[in-house]
């Protein structure tokens, strides 16, 4: 296992910054807490998208016309978002009993994650119930994709939009589907990897050979939770072959590769936290390391 160069901080003050993506030439990334939604530009001078007034801003993806939608996560809800505000592309309420979390989007279709269980409450249950992936598809009512899922967080896509890699927080692994590229349902459910000693993954993303990256902000010892490693990258079978850290007393939340040849991978931070789930004020960051791999598929 090889740890690699600790990341540079490029955007600070955040309040809760997640779900990064690169499209286009640009990366785009949320701030949970504080509804917002920015776009990194050149100079690292960071574009002020989208403020929710009532709700935390999640998951975020584009449909194949360049449109973003978003995760409305307490109303469970999608918006697509445009210069003129934002309107509901999807009312999932009634596939989701509590929040909202992360999205990814591929060929029109989005899956969408929900942790089983209010995360924003400030307290977790021990094990929560098994849930599922939502499918927001091209054409057609929204439906489940996926169930008995363990807190699926974090999502990607293979670079031939035929495989949906989702991260189950609670089963502390990556799992896999097979995504019908016509109407997005999921077939031959299979396990890429658990996480060692204990890591609970969140945000990820892919590289070029196929391997897996995980933001890991949360390991369980025993019946307590402490710091994750930072990002990991676990290869099919869940080897680990290298580890991204970062500063002491921060945790990693999410990653995804970007610059103009993807070998950039940006990491979303925050300090330490107690249990599951984070909670910062303006002490977020937005980080980056340069590295001898390159991204590949969605985000």
């Amino acid at each position: 296992m090889l740890i690699l160069p600790q990341p540079e901080v490029v955007v600070k003050g955040l309040t809760l910054p997640e779900c990064p993506r690169w499209h286009d030439g640009n990366l785009y990334f949320s701030d949970i807490a504080a509804g917002r939604i920015y776009r990194l530009k050149a100079g690292d001078d960071t574009e002020l998208l989208y403020e929710s007034p009532d709700d935390f801003i999640g998951g975020l993806g584009f449909l194949d016309n360049g449109d973003l939608i978003a995760v409305s996560s307490k109303q469970r809800k999608l918006l697509r978002i445009d210069r003129n505000g934002a309107e509901v592309h999807a009312d999932l309420s009634a596939l989701c009993n509590f929040v909202l979390n992360d999205m990814v989007v591929v060929a029109d279709h989005a899956f969408v994650s929900q942790p089983g269980f209010d995360i924003w409450s400030g307290s977790a249950p021990e094990m929560p119930s098994p849930t599922d992936v939502v499918l927001v598809p091209v054409a057609g009512p929204a439906n489940v994709a996926a169930s008995e899922m363990m807190s699926p967080n974090g999502m990607a896509v293979s670079p031939d939009g035929r495989t949906l890699y989702v991260a189950e927080c609670m089963g502390m692994r990556i799992t896999c589907f097979t995504i019908d590229p016509e109407t997005g349902a999921l077939s031959d459910r299979r396990v890429f990897g658990v996480l060692p000693d204990g890591g609970i993954p969140d945000g990820i993303c892919l590289d070029h050979t196929g391997a897996v990256w995980a933001a890991v902000p949360v390991a369980v010892d025993g019946t307590s939770f402490g710091a994750g490693p930072g990002v990991v990258r676990m290869v099919e079978g869940g080897e680990v072959t290298h580890i991204v850290p970062v500063d002491k007393g921060r945790r990693a939340l999410a990653c995804a590769f970007g610059g103009t040849d993807r070998s950039t991978l940006y990491i979303c931070t925050v300090p330490d936290f107690d249990g599951t789930a984070a909670h910062t004020a303006d002490q977020g960051r937005l980080e980056r390391v340069p590295l001898n791999f390159k991204g590949a598929g969605i985000p």
